[in-house]
């Protein structure tokens, strides 16, 4: 009985200590983040109710929760429940996270509103209405290998969304699609991913999770129309922003590599402004050039000039591989930063002047002639290779023959003398011929009776 009444005190102890254990504590860092939230997108629940007003379009809510724990109920005007798994059929987008709900509401029922789930005390709830992307002008008079730097802004109205939990999920794309115009040299290119931009304050991005979008544009592709268009992403909604077509022009500074005319004189190459919108007195260079054997060596040409001129060491046959940054000034008074494309220049062995041969003496010539006279008289042994021919079919024919009648080669002498066969001998012929013999080998030794 004991043991009974101690495990029912455990039993309802426990959940007491759990609940105390839960218990939000001030130095958490989702806390933190929310007390550096703005206070002009919120509006306080209370007791977990909210107000949406009529006339609201669409409207999207930030619910935080504690990590971990299921995602909230929503409680309509008219008394019914939105859950996540029935978000669509009530003509929602929800995105469900382990530290929030990220809800989107299209046409929502006006008046008062009910949040049902474990939500931090001190959370509040963040509406966002009429969200945009707005995106600074592009700089006039492009040109490929142009660099500068570009803002975009997530607003809500006339204000920058400042939420600071959407630090992993709002990134910006910037994108360039051709018009396909069959005038440019980029027609039929289709859409290049020039950059993308993260809200979280690194590289040229100032502030993270400030909702500004700070970064650098390489035009580092072809001359042409394009289109450029900037997209920013969340889990729940997108918003895309379409300028209208610009013109990227070619590179405005030619590179011209000089090869050195002797072995040890050296090379040169010559940066020549060929654009009319470029200011030629204002152009800087500077760069670095990889030899053939490995070595770097920077360069800079500051002084103003026409042309500008390089020398490069001449360290033989090979690739010599140049990067060279323009910096100038457009007529329009506008500054630019140009990293022109990547130069390869090959330098081949230089080929040497074989020594010149003494004539041949008269007689060297006349034999020369002579001997050719000959091999060209002399005819061809057309008979010879006619009768190799046909002894050639000849002998083929006949072991063709000698296989398909079985004969054997000796069937083909037929000059030979035939040996004559013997005839069998009778066996009793064999014993008179042997008494026979017997008889004149027995000696008359019988003297006369006279």
């Amino acid at each position: 009985m004991a043991r009974l009444v101690l495990c029912l005190f455990l039993s309802l102890l426990l959940p007491v200590q759990a609940q105390d254990d839960n218990t939000p504590k001030r130095d958490e860092p989702g806390l933190t983040i929310l007390e550096q939230l703005p206070t002009h997108n919120q509006i306080p629940l209370l007791n977990n109710r909210f107000r949406i007003d009529d006339g609201v379009k669409s409207i999207t809510l930030v619910f935080f929760r504690r990590p971990g724990t299921a995602s909230i109920v929503l409680v309509r005007p008219d008394g019914s429940k939105v859950f996540y798994n029935t978000a669509k059929q009530h003509n929602m987008r929800w995105h469900d996270a382990a530290t929030y709900d990220l809800i989107e509401i299209n046409e929502p029922m006006p008046g008062p509103w009910q949040a049902v789930g474990r939500i931090l005390p001190e959370s509040r709830i963040l509406v966002l209405t009429d969200v945009e992307l707005k995106v600074d002008p592009l700089p006039e008079a492009l040109m490929v290998g142009e660099t500068f730097k570009l803002t975009a802004r997530l607003m809500d109205g006339e204000s920058v969304v400042n939420a600071r939990d959407f630090s992993e999920i709002l990134t910006l794309q910037v994108l360039f699609i051709s018009t396909n115009n069959r005038e440019f040299d980029n027609f039929g290119r289709g859409l290049v991913e020039v950059a993308t931009f993260r809200d979280d304050g690194r590289g040229f991005d100032a502030t993270a999770r400030d909702g500004i979008f700070t970064g650098e544009v390489n035009l580092n592709f072809g001359a042409g129309e394009w289109i450029p268009r900037f997209v920013v992403k969340t889990p729940l909604y997108t918003r895309e922003v379409e300028l209208a077509p610009v013109l990227i022009a070619a590179a405005p500074v030619s590179i011209e590599f000089v090869q050195a005319a002797q072995v040890n004189a050296p090379h040169h190459i010559v940066f020549t402004p060929v654009s009319e919108q470029v200011v030629a007195s204002s152009l800087l260079f500077q760069g670095v050039v990889r030899y053939p054997d490995g070595e770097m060596s920077q360069f800079s040409l500051t002084e103003p000039a026409q042309k500008f001129k390089l020398e490069l060491l001449n360290k033989g046959p090979g690739s010599y591989l140049v990067n060279v940054a323009a910096f100038g000034e457009m007529t329009d008074g506008r500054e630019f930063v140009l990293n022109l494309p990547e130069e390869r220049f090959l330098v081949m062995l230089q080929a040497h002047d074989a020594p010149a041969l003494p004539d041949l003496p008269n007689a060297v010539p006349d034999a020369v002639a002579t001997t050719e006279d000959v091999i060209v008289a002399t005819p061809f042994p057309w008979g010879v290779v006619i009768l190799s021919n046909l002894a050639i079919l000849g002998i083929g024919g006949i072991a063709i023959w000698l296989v398909l009648t079985g004969r054997s080669f000796n069937s083909l002498i037929f000059w030979r003398k035939s040996v004559p066969q013997t005839k069998p001998v009778d066996p009793g012929n064999k014993a008179v011929k042997a008494k026979t013999q017997e008889k004149d080998d027995i000696l008359d030794l019988s003297l006369p009776d006279d």
